[in-house]
C-alpha cells in the first residue's frame, strides 16, 4: 500500500509515543530532549528492568534500546517478549553514536 511521504518539516514520529531505554543518563536525556522537541512523547528508562515495568502492549509506537550496555541475551529476551506480546510495535536498536547529526 502506498503511503505518501511525510509533510516537509514534520517529523515522522510527531504525536507518537516512544520508549527510550539507555543506561547512560546524559545520552538518554539528550535523546529524550531531541525527541520531545520534535513533538514526540517519550517515556525513558535507565534499565531493562524499568522498561519492563513501563512497557504495556500496544502503547508505544517505537521502542529504542541502546544495546551497548546490556548483555546480548538480556536485550534479545526483552525484544522477543515484546514482539510476541505486541507484534505491531516497532523496535530499533541503538548500537553506537551517529557519524553526523542531521535535522
Amino acid at each position: 500500500m502506498y503511503r505518501p511521504p511525510p509533510l516537509r518539516g514534520q517529523p515522522v514520529l510527531a504525536g507518537k509515543t516512544v520508549l527510550l531505554i539507555d543506561a547512560n543518563k546524559p545520552t538518554r536525556e539528550a535523546r529524550a530532549a531531541v525527541l520531545r522537541s520534535n513533538g514526540i512523547e517519550v517515556q525513558d528508562a535507565a534499565s531493562l528492568r524499568t522498561a519492563r515495568f513501563l512497557w504495556q502492549p500496544n502503547v508505544f509506537d517505537l521502542i529504542l534500546l541502546d544495546v551497548r550496555r546490556h548483555l546480548p541475551g538480556e536485550a534479545l529476551e526483552f525484544y522477543e517478549r515484546i514482539r510476541t506480546a505486541s507484534p505491531k510495535e516497532h523496535f530499533a536498536f541503538l548500537v553506537g553514536p551517529p557519524v553526523y547529526l542531521s535535522r
